[in-house]
């Protein structure tokens, strides 16, 4: 008798999944556009491709039409496509415009802004400027090194534009992404620790059970990262509270400071004597005051106030983020462009190719 209703509670569940399996891949067929039969196993679902070395990459070649909402409420469409090696923009090689490459996270990324919109797009109108412009949702500093390191050869830019977010602390330390409901999407990621990398997970579950459902099944990864979510709404017990509570007092923070400094260091010591500009999406402290002192220590131009443009913009009643609230809809895209413009203006170098 028990053992017929083990079989039986194997079978509902064996059921139960199979539908659940069946009722994603189905969404994101007729949704997205995604191949019923597309496996995580081959590392591409959608918009992310899983990768070795980095966690996960943008995918390749890689487009969507679909519609946004504004935090306000405002629907509107946006087209969005990822081009060569998986570039938000990918410039022309051969131009004889000034080059300039541009690395980051999400806000890079701009999921909630068509081609044109981006503001590294509008950048590359505003200056005449080739943008080849990369950017991951989620990814922290060494992700973005490795990018770096992986296609500046084959770019060959004249200056470096990169974008820092206040996640990056808390992603590249994997004990503080451990205690972070907030910047933690549990997927694998490589760590800087001790000068070697390591692929690590950043969730207390196992690493060999985060790589099983990443690659094999949409429908646990559903559960598993709606369940974060629940988990992240109780925010008074994530590690950002502690760490804007002590500032730089914070042991765990300063531990990822230091990581993070080094990182920057061998960002400028790729880049060799090209001029490097970064700017903080989000203004808030200890975070700027960590950015500052790194950017210093390497020659980096920063300039700490482009995530405020949008910040006194959402304060003065602009729609200017999208429905998540904290990145930026095309309205805010247009605002750093035209504040990072202003910037750039007086900093880029001349264009080698006109001397």
């Amino acid at each position: 008798m028990v053992a017929a209703s083990g079989a039986l509670v194997i079978v509902l569940m064996a059921v139960i999944l199979g539908l659940g399996e069946l009722a994603i891949r189905s969404i994101h067929l007729l949704r997205d556009g995604i191949p019923f039969f597309e496996s995580n196993a081959g590392g591409r679902v959608g918009s992310i491709t899983l990768d070795q070395e980095l966690g996960w990459k943008a995918t390749e070649h890689y487009r969507e039409t679909l519609v946004e909402k504004t935090k306000g409420g405002q629907l509107y469409p946006v087209r969005r496509s990822q081009t060569r090696y998986g570039f938000r923009q990918f410039g022309d090689l051969n131009s004889n415009r000034l080059k300039m490459l541009v690395i980051g996270d999400s806000f890079t990324h701009a999921a909630a802004a068509s081609d044109e919109r981006t503001y590294h797009a509008l950048l590359s109108k505003l200056l005449d400027i080739e943008v080849f412009a990369y950017g991951a949702g989620g990814y922290g500093t060494l992700q973005e090194f490795l990018v770096f390191d992986r296609y500046l050869d084959i770019i060959r830019p004249d200056v470096i534009l990169w974008q820092y977010c206040v996640n990056d602390f808390i992603n590249n330390d994997n004990d503080l992404e451990r205690r972070s409901l907030i910047n933690n999407n549990g997927w694998l990621r490589p760590y800087w620790r001790d000068g070697q990398i390591a692929l690590l997970s950043p969730k207390e579950s196992s690493v060999q059970m985060r790589d099983w459902i990443n690659h094999h099944s949409r429908f646990l990864y559903f559960i598993v990262s709606r369940i974060d979510r629940l988990r992240a709404l109780n925010t008074r017990d994530t590690i950002e509270v502690a760490i804007e509570a002590e500032g730089m007092r914070h042991p765990g923070f300063l531990r990822a400071v230091h990581v993070t400094d080094e990182l920057m260091g061998r960002v400028r010591a790729r880049a060799g004597g090209r001029p490097i500009m970064a700017f903080d999406c989000v203004h808030a402290e200890p975070y700027d005051q960590a950015f500052r002192e790194i950017s210093t220590h390497y020659a980096i131009t920063y300039w700490d106030d482009i995530g405020a443009v949008v910040r006194d913009a959402d304060q003065r009643g602009e729609d200017v983020y999208a429905s998540d609230g904290g990145h930026w809809n095309e309205r805010g895209h247009e605002l750093v462009a035209q504040a990072l413009a202003a910037h750039l203006r007086t900093e880029l170098p001349a264009n080698p190719r006109h001397e």
